[in-house]
């Protein structure tokens, strides 16, 4: 790993040895401390920081007062082994971990510090649970079931753009549950009678290549796969989708709500909400090996009408009724 990128990750740890003003650091030491490892950054997790630290005010653990959160963000799995180690030996109550890699990285550090993972594909095939209704180990959490969207994420789009035969899909290679979705997306697409064109982005620096690829492979809309990094970058995918006039999919609402034309699935920061639940739980007790993993009740479609005007598509008032929220 590059030297900038364990200097960039200790960035989100310094907490672990920074007292801010006299009196705070008595307090922070009775305090429970929660460990939240993530891909990307402060800048680009800030919102579902955010939401976690509301649904833990919502369970009465108050970040800075009778909990300290300590955030540790790595761009790269190589940086996430090292903030997950970080956090172990730092002797953290629990981890929060966002997505695949993370809960990973996390395992990987600790069989006995209970871990919490926030919206993962395919926890079961991903090996980081035994069962949803009994995980074992130290592992509890969401999944987002976003193995199981592909068909419906492409029945939305083809009501929109019927006449889509070759369809580009981007995916970021690096992200364990990526080859989970794409195995689900093709077979769906192959039912649909579609053709498949596939890109990968693994860094914000290969997007663009990625798209072009797409574009060039005469791929007339595009699908996302679940990943951190297209969350991140949900203004520049935008951009791009609409550079190249492509109708884009995705299960994340913040890509729609970016200028995506459509998402469907889980609302990821009412999961960060849920993990919230999660440690108060494990904080009061609970062993993780005994807290099912929950599905999300509820997937949410989200369409943006200002870009289906701008690829001047029309979409199906039987489609608008469905929606959970337009954006106009």
């Amino acid at each position: 790993m590059r030297r900038r990128e364990v200097i960039a990750g200790l960035g989100s740890l310094a907490s672990l040895a920074t007292v801010a003003r006299p009196g705070l650091a008595s307090a922070q030491a009775r305090a429970q401390r929660i460990g939240l490892l993530a891909p990307g950054s402060s800048a680009t997790t800030a919102e579902f920081v955010q939401e976690l630290k509301a649904g833990l005010r919502e369970q009465g653990l108050v970040d800075g007062e009778n909990v300290r959160l300590e955030p540790a963000f790595g761009e790269t799995h190589q940086a996430l082994d090292f903030l997950a180690v970080q956090l172990v030996r730092s002797n953290v109550s629990l981890i929060i971990a966002w997505s695949t890699p993370a809960v990973a990285a996390a395992k990987r550090a600790t069989v006995t510090i209970p871990i919490v993972m926030v919206g993962i594909a395919d926890p079961i095939g991903a090996r980081l649970v035994e069962s949803l209704a009994r995980p074992g180990g130290n592992v509890t959490g969401t999944t987002n079931l976003s193995r199981d969207l592909g068909g419906k994420i492409l029945d939305f789009l083809l009501q929109i753009v019927p006449q889509v035969r070759r369809l580009g899909i981007l995916l970021n290679p690096s992200n364990e549950a990526a080859s989970l979705q794409l195995r689900d997306t093709e077979v769906a697409a192959h039912a649909l009678g579609l053709e498949l064109r596939v890109a990968h982005a693994a860094t914000a620096s290969d997007l663009g290549t990625a798209v072009e690829r797409l574009v060039a492979e005469r791929a007339s809309a595009l699908v996302v796969l679940a990943d951190p990094l297209f969350a991140a970058e949900r203004a520049r995918l935008a951009e791009l989708a609409l550079t190249h006039r492509l109708p884009s999919a995705f299960s994340r609402r913040e890509n729609a709500e970016a200028g995506a034309l459509l998402s469907y699935g889980p609302n990821l920061g009412a999961q960060f909400r849920r993990a919230a639940g999660y440690a108060a739980k494990i904080l009061s007790g609970a062993a993780p090996a005994d807290l099912p993993v929950e599905q999300p009740t509820h997937l949410e479609l989200v369409l943006n009408l200002r870009t289906a005007k701008v690829l001047e598509l029309s979409i199906p008032p039987s489609l608008l009724i469905r929606a959970d929220e337009v954006i106009e």
